[in-house]
C-alpha cells in the first residue's frame, strides 16, 4: 500500500471513530427517583409547583418551606407569608409566592433535581416514578451557556440556563 492510501485510511478511521464517540456521549443522563406515594398524610399541606394539561407537579409544605430558595437572603417575607397562608389553606400555588418571576423555573428545577416532588401524568392517570436530567455546557470559553435539562418519559420538559459566560 502506498503512503497516501495508508494516510487516507488512517484519517478515515479516526474520523469514523471520532463520530461514533460523539454520538455515544450525546446525552449524559442522570436518572432521578421521585416521590411516588400520594399519601393524604404526606400531602396534607401541598404546594403545587407546576400544572398544565399534561402534568401536575407537587411537593408537601414542609419540604417546600425547608428548601431553596428560602434559605437565601431576601426571602424572609415570602417565607412568612407562605407559612401564614398554610395555616388556613391546604393547597398553595408556588406561583403566588415568588420574589422574581423567573424563580418558578429554578424552584421547580431544584425539586426535580433533588427528587422531592411527585409528578402526576394527567393523560395516563399515573404517577411518574423517575425522570432524567442532563447537565449541559454549550459554546466556547467566554461565550458559553450551561444548565440542566429535565426529561419526562424521554421528552424535554424543562431547561434551565444556570451559567452564561
Amino acid at each position: 500500500m502506498t503512503t497516501k492510501k495508508m494516510v487516507f485510511l488512517l484519517m478515515t478511521m479516526v474520523f469514523i471513530l471520532g463520530c461514533k464517540k460523539e454520538e455515544q456521549n450525546d446525552l449524559n443522563l442522570l436518572s432521578i427517583d421521585l416521590i411516588t406515594n400520594d399519601s393524604p398524610t404526606f400531602f396534607a399541606k401541598t404546594v403545587i409547583l407546576f400544572e398544565d394539561s399534561e402534568y401536575l407537579i407537587k411537593t408537601n409544605f414542609d419540604t417546600y418551606i425547608n428548601s431553596y430558595p428560602f434559605e437565601m437572603y431576601g426571602y424572609d417575607e415570602i417565607k412568612e407569608q407562605v407559612t401564614q397562608d398554610s395555616n388556613s389553606q391546604d393547597v398553595l400555588l408556588m406561583t403566588d409566592y415568588l420574589y422574581q418571576a423567573h424563580d418558578s423555573t429554578y424552584i421547580l428545577a431544584h425539586h426535580l433535581e433533588s427528587g422531592t416532588c411527585l409528578i402526576f401524568d394527567k393523560k395516563r392517570n399515573e404517577i411518574i416514578p423517575k425522570i432524567e436530567m442532563e447537565e449541559y455546557m454549550e459554546g466556547e470559553p467566554m461565550m458559553s451557556t450551561g444548565g440542566r435539562r429535565f426529561y419526562i418519559k424521554g421528552g424535554l420538559f424543562l431547561e434551565t440556563v444556570d451559567l452564561i459566560s
